[in-house]
């Protein structure tokens, strides 16, 4: 059945896959520090995660305040909308500033929350919703992609 040059040459490709994982890990791991959003291949806007220096190619996008119109964490629900205005600056001191922008994909328009060094689609006009249950992305080589709309959003 099994020789033991057999078990030995899977010991090795198990430890030679193990090793590179390890590399990968290392080397791609931790924080991340832009978000790249294309649309069907082609460079849409890169962003800070962090809450300044924000930039891209979408004029339409705007820095909000929390407690605007906002969701639950799982991003499912719509929350009130209290008083509270928009603001260019993104914010004040006591109020924590995020991100939107608005991406239009193939068969309809996508917003994108840039908050707290996290990225996730708030909403989109696809029919299966994969890409907005999606949890918030952060970490390097992660990714969030709507088909559909045939959007990829990923972490540099």
């Amino acid at each position: 059945m099994f020789r033991k040059n057999d078990i030995i040459l899977v010991l090795v490709l198990l430890l030679l896959a193990a090793a590179g994982l390890f590399v990968f890990k290392f080397f791609h791991s931790g924080e991340g520090k832009t978000v790249r959003v294309t649309i069907d291949g082609e460079l849409y806007g890169e962003y800070d995660l962090g809450n300044s220096n924000l930039t891209g190619d979408d004029e339409s996008g705007y820095d909000a305040v929390a407690g605007g119109v906002g969701y639950t964490k799982d991003h499912s629900e719509k929350a009130e909308k209290p008083e509270t205005d928009i603001s260019k600056n993104g914010g004040n001191s006591e109020k924590e500033a995020y991100k939107t922008i608005k991406i239009p994909g193939k068969i309809g328009e996508c917003i994108m929350i840039i908050k707290d060094g996290e990225v996730y689609m708030q909403e989109a006009d696809c029919p299966n919703q994969i890409c907005v249950h999606h949890a918030p992305i952060s970490h390097k080589g992660e990714t969030i992609v709507c088909l559909p709309n045939r959007i990829i959003i990923e972490i540099l």
